[in-house]
């Protein structure tokens, strides 16, 4: 019990920097199954964006 009262400061914000990181994760598993970026920015001007999403070019011709 000494243990736990002389680390309880420790222990709190453990908690609290896990359950952000928790947060985090369900935050972008979310965005990723919406089809959104992870970073926020859009896609227009990004030079990776054909490695984020699945689309084939055929389907971008059709959209267009």
């Amino acid at each position: 019990m000494e243990w736990f009262v002389n680390n309880i400061g420790t222990i709190i914000v453990a908690i609290v920097v896990l359950g952000l990181l928790a947060l985090l994760i369900v935050t972008l598993i979310r965005r990723k199954k919406q089809g959104k970026s992870s970073c926020s920015c859009g896609c227009s001007t990004c030079p990776h964006s054909e490695k984020c999403h699945s689309q084939t070019n055929e389907d971008k011709n059709e959209l267009n």
